[in-house]
């Protein structure tokens, strides 16, 4: 009988959705098309499955075409408890219409921070927003934030690292046809009066992307390890290879001074980095194909613009597969077709003992979590990667110890997933 009943709704709310988009087909249909787009997104999984397979852009066929593929709240070997929390973001970044972002989807850019019993939400339009950590445990009772104030126009920011009570932000500015890469910082408070603490010089005449940033020690220095991208990603650049250009590196910043020194070379867009003690991993970008998971070390080259196991997104681009054959370091893994790769971390070692020695990377396209688990905790040897479907753009994931959960930053809703083990 409650099947009966869900069948039934289903069928009416599909039958007023068709009757509603032919009465309005005759308006502008651009802008009912965006509307239906973004409101198809938000519906409820079952109708959305329906509503394709009745049009005829899925076919029943597609339903078992994720065989092992876990779904929360189950993994391999976990059962965890996954839920979502609102959060007070509500300016979402200009998306353009194009083959990659059919319908000119919203998107809530967003990053996360962590301090003492803080969480911290920072758009990347620049709004800064704080709740209690605590309060992410209560999943019926309406979220508190605060908003708070910020001295600067903020609007491009690329990261987020809190460095003892300091918060600092990677970010760019247009300047006539240049782009130049920023970082600056403030002390935590409610009120951020942000100070200006390293700008680069070299123009970024294409656009400036990447700016992933880790506190790093090196050579007994305290500073910042920050990552940029090509300027050309699907063409001609040789800025990855040059060791007078800024851009395709990791660059490590001095704390003291701002002065900064070329770490690591040859990358196309690294997406997400973590460093802990000496050993720095990171994720990258490939072109259509060929993400990647990269060991990072001091004056190593990874291979781009020469080498990648993906291909040219717009045309024919014959890049070299092998990177050790060509004098460039393998990455420790390659997603082959690409997830749209985002922020990675490693699992701390009291979540679990089954996910000991893993890491998770999180992606954009392919809406899902993937952990990853490795032989030992030197992370040289991969023994296996488990796809975990989430469902939506994952930016930035960070680790809440106090409550002993993950939490996501979703680009499609601006909620904040959280996952724990059940009690």
């Amino acid at each position: 009988m409650k099947i009966k009943k869900k069948l039934t709704k289903i069928i009416i709310f599909l039958s007023f959705f068709v009757v509603l988009l032919v009465v309005l087909a005759s308006y502008n249909k651009e802008k009912i098309f965006k509307v239906t787009f973004n409101t198809f997104f938000l519906l409820p999984d079952k109708i959305k499955s329906s509503i394709m397979i009745f049009s005829g852009k899925r076919s029943f066929s597609n339903l078992f075409n994720d065989y092992n593929v876990r779904f929360l709240p189950n993994t391999q070997f976990l059962s965890l408890d996954f839920f979502r929390v609102k959060t007070d973001i509500k300016t979402s970044n200009k998306v353009l219409w194009d083959r990659y972002n059919p319908g000119g989807a919203k998107r809530f850019t967003y990053y996360l921070e962590v301090f003492e019993d803080k969480i911290f939400t920072i758009s990347r339009k620049g709004k800064f927003y704080k709740t209690e950590v605590n309060s992410l445990l209560n999943k019926k009772k309406q979220k508190s934030y605060t908003e708070l104030k910020v001295n600067l126009d903020l609007k491009n920011i690329l990261d987020t690292l809190i460095i003892d009570d300091k918060i600092y932000v990677s970010h760019y500015v247009e300047v006539e046809n240049c782009t130049f890469l920023e970082v600056y910082y403030a002390n935590i408070s409610d009120d951020l009066n942000f100070k200006l603490f390293k700008k680069f010089d070299e123009c970024g005449k294409l656009g400036v992307g990447s700016g992933r940033m880790q506190k790093y020690v090196f050579n007994g220095k305290e500073g910042i390890l920050l990552s940029t991208a090509s300027l050309q990603q699907d063409a001609a650049d040789n800025t990855p290879q040059d060791d007078n250009s800024i851009y395709g590196k990791t660059l490590f910043v001095e704390l003291k001074n701002a002065n900064y020194e070329i770490f690591s070379k040859g990358h196309r867009n690294i997406s997400g980095l973590f460093v802990r003690d000496d050993l720095i991993i990171a994720t990258e970008h490939g072109p259509r194909g060929g993400d990647e998971i990269n060991l990072i070390e001091y004056k190593s080259n990874y291979g781009w613009p020469k080498a990648s196991y993906g291909e040219g997104y717009f045309k024919e681009i014959n890049y070299e597969k092998s990177h050790i054959d060509n004098g460039f370091v393998e990455p420790l893994y390659a997603f082959v077709p690409s997830i749209g790769v985002s922020e990675i971390m490693i699992t701390p070692e009291n979540f679990d003992d089954k996910w000991k020695n893993t890491l998770i990377v999180t992606s954009l396209n392919g809406r899902s979590i993937y952990v990853i688990k490795f032989q030992s905790k030197k992370f040289n040897k991969i023994i296996y990667v488990e796809k975990i479907y989430i469902g939506e753009r994952i930016r930035d994931i960070k680790y809440v110890d106090k409550i002993k959960s993950f939490i996501l930053s979703l680009e499609r809703t601006a909620d904040i997933g959280v996952i724990k083990k059940f009690d």
